[in-house]
């Protein structure tokens, strides 16, 4: 009886603690990092959200897949380059490895 219990003590405790820990933690490719970022310019156009670039106008809606690149693949993050041919301005977003945007900024 006391294996039963430690046995179903075990599962309710430890098993929720597994499920969350590896919740999220999917690591993203190259390809990914690219959509992340371009969702998320998408996203400063309609509000600041708290990074260094602040709101961007409207001009960066239009930007498509071709302008955005890989400039460099780190340990745990992507750092992604942002061209609007508009204005001739480029912006950089970091991207960790799970796909959390980390920074936006306008030097690299």
């Amino acid at each position: 009886m006391k294996a039963i219990i430690r046995t179903i003590l075990c599962i309710v405790f430890i098993g929720p603690g597994i499920a969350f820990a590896h919740q999220g933690h999917a690591v993203i490719n190259s390809e990914t990092a690219l959509i992340v970022a371009n969702k998320s310019v998408k996203q400063l156009t309609f509000k600041d959200l708290g990074f260094a670039v602040g709101k961007l106008d409207s001009s960066w809606k239009s930007l498509t897949d071709s302008n955005f690149s890989v400039i460099e693949v780190l340990d745990k993050t992507f750092i992604i380059s942002a061209t609007n041919s508009t204005d001739n301005k480029v912006i950089y977003i970091e991207i960790a490895k799970n796909g959390k945007v980390l920074g936006v900024k306008d030097i690299h």
